[in-house]
């Protein structure tokens, strides 16, 4: 039984950890066109992330429905004032809503998609109503463009405010000594 001599093993030498394989690195031609291996992920942590962008969808809903909101509250106000801001305002709030409900519609939670398809409907809703009142206050504002700089023109404001007119017609100077401040 010849059986080889075995070298005891020196305990002052260090100990040479195991090599890893080199990772294929992103210029090496052999590994070109290849992908690297997805490491795996811990489910708590999957979990978390799943959490997370549910968390994140909601937020994107309370938002959206905030500025559908605003949207079809400022739309019908911009007729009673006549403001193309306050209708572009509707507008662009309206629009905004309907991309975030758009983006989200597919991360919402299965129970909240109908209340997402509705909020979507009121987005719609409010850019149609935003659209109408930004048209309608633009041609209210075309038609009374050149009364308003006719009026400002010659000082003339009886067109615009008829008789309340002459409380603003300026005071002669021998009047009131034609200053503004008396």
């Amino acid at each position: 039984m010849d059986q080889p001599p075995q070298k005891p093993e020196d305990a002052s030498a260090p100990n040479e950890s195991p090599q890893r394989p080199e990772s294929p690195r992103p210029d090496d031609p052999s590994t070109q066109g290849q992908r690297p291996a997805t490491p795996s992920i811990d489910p708590q942590i999957a979990e978390s992330m799943e959490s997370a962008q549910a968390a994140v969808a909601d937020y994107e809903l309370k938002s959206a429905r905030t500025l559908a909101t605003v949207a079809t509250v400022a739309g019908p106000i911009s007729f009673i004032i006549g403001g193309v801001a306050l209708s572009t305002v509707a507008l662009v709030c309206a629009i905004i809503a309907f991309v975030k409900i758009r983006d989200v519609l597919d991360a919402v939670a299965p129970a909240k998609r109908p209340y997402a398809r509705a909020l979507r409907q009121t987005a719609l809703m409010g850019i149609g109503i935003g659209a109408v009142a930004l048209v309608l206050n633009g041609i209210g504002v075309a038609m009374m463009l050149p009364v308003l700089m006719d009026a400002m023109q010659t000082g003339d404001y009886s067109a615009i405010l008829g008789d309340a007119a002459s409380s603003l017609s300026p005071t002669s100077p021998s009047e009131g000594g034609g200053n503004a401040w008396g």
